[in-house]
């Protein structure tokens, strides 16, 4: 059974509430039941008006999870889902969030966690179970390591 509605109208209802990648909107209209020339159609069209582009929607997601302090590898997961190109991803993660940016954001959780960083908590545990999620998150060992204070007894 076909939709009741236009293909390109139901995508434009769908791109009014969030942002899509082009994949994602085909898979949602594939998923209404619409027919892929269709769906071709209305992607094209929304392509034409500069509704829909995967360039414009990695930008948009890498500033949304830049803002929430997510680390690069959660970020090029979610992009990698989305259904976008890796050579795509690797240059928008390089070009948007430098590693530097990272380093900052470990900082950011770190403080949030522990307030100001010039010290190591009393209780060490709480250290390695920061580190433990910083790390589930995707951040880097080697950003986190310098937080992890060795050298003081438990």
């Amino acid at each position: 059974m076909s939709p009741k509605r236009p293909a390109l109208s139901y995508a434009l209802t769908l791109l009014g509430r969030r942002d899509y990648s082009i994949r994602e909107l085909e898979r949602k209209l594939e998923g209404k039941g619409y027919q892929r020339d269709e769906i071709r159609t209305a992607v094209a069209r929304l392509q034409e008006w500069h509704y829909l582009g995967d360039e414009t929607y990695l930008r948009r997601q890498i500033d949304k999870y830049l803002a929430a302090k997510k680390s690069r590898s959660y970020i090029r997961q979610r992009l990698q889902l989305a259904g976008l190109d890796q050579q795509m991803i690797e240059e928008g993660l390089a070009r948007y969030y430098p590693p530097a940016k990272e380093r900052e954001n470990v900082r950011f959780w770190w403080q949030k966690c522990f307030g100001e960083a010039d010290f190591s908590p009393q209780d060490k545990r709480a250290v390695i179970r920061w580190a433990r999620r910083m790390y589930a998150a995707g951040f880097p060992a080697e950003e986190i390591r310098p937080y992890l204070d060795y050298d003081k007894e438990s």
